[in-house]
């Protein structure tokens, strides 16, 4: 286990680097850092700078939150979809850092058996036609039919409390797994950036956790 010493250093070497915050419309590939970036009418990335470590709650850990509001500049286009923000390292190059979903909603732990499309995660607090992404989990492989970088819908069919199936399109055919499994299942909701509108993250609504 880190000590909260070892776990300030790791942060300040990760947000020490990140200077802007970008706007991220859909993502390719995760671990590889490949997105497609927002580009309505103005858009740029916009500066960020950080507060002091602290504990995160319930404790356990550490994070680092902006300590400044983060506003993009003003959308002089035509409304755009985006999904994500980006953590960078430059205002216009640099490396994507970290990835942060613009949903509130929490990933969540789900496993899967082999022959079933069901995915049983307690009080997983889905609902029909959200989309989530599919990570791979430290806690074992993920069902065999699965595939990371790829969103997929939940279906009103089976949809339980505890137990929830997906689909490859909105109500459409639910997928089954033919190896049992376990995976992070990460919600996501895409929010619109209207013309003439401004984007901002308010003080402390980006956190970077270890």
């Amino acid at each position: 286990m880190l000590t909260t010493t070892g776990r300030d250093a790791l942060l300040t070497s990760i947000t020490g680097v990140v200077t802007h915050v970008g706007l991220i419309q859909s993502i390719a590939d995760w671990r590889a850092g490949t997105v497609t970036a927002a580009n309505y009418t103005s858009y740029a990335r916009a500066a960020i700078t950080w507060g002091a470590a602290g504990d995160t709650t319930p404790a356990g850990g550490r994070k680092r939150a902006n300590s400044g509001a983060v506003t993009f500049p003003k959308n002089t286009g035509t409304d755009q979809a985006v999904i994500a923000y980006g953590l960078y390292t430059d205002v216009s190059a640099g490396t994507l850092q970290a990835i942060g979903l613009l949903d509130t909603d929490q990933p969540i732990a789900g496993t899967c058996l082999a022959s079933s499309d069901l995915i049983t995660a307690y009080a997983h607090g889905l609902v029909t036609d959200q989309r989530v992404f599919m990570l791979a989990s430290p806690f074992g492989p993920p069902p065999d039919v699965f595939a990371e970088n790829t969103a997929y819908f939940v279906l009103a069919a089976g949809l339980t409390a505890d137990v929830f199936a997906l689909s490859a399109t909105s109500a459409g055919a639910a997928i089954n797994a033919s190896t049992s499994g376990v995976a992070m299942w990460v919600p996501y909701k895409s929010q619109t950036i209207a013309s003439n509108a401004v984007a901002e993250f308010a003080i402390g609504q980006i956190v970077v956790e270890l």
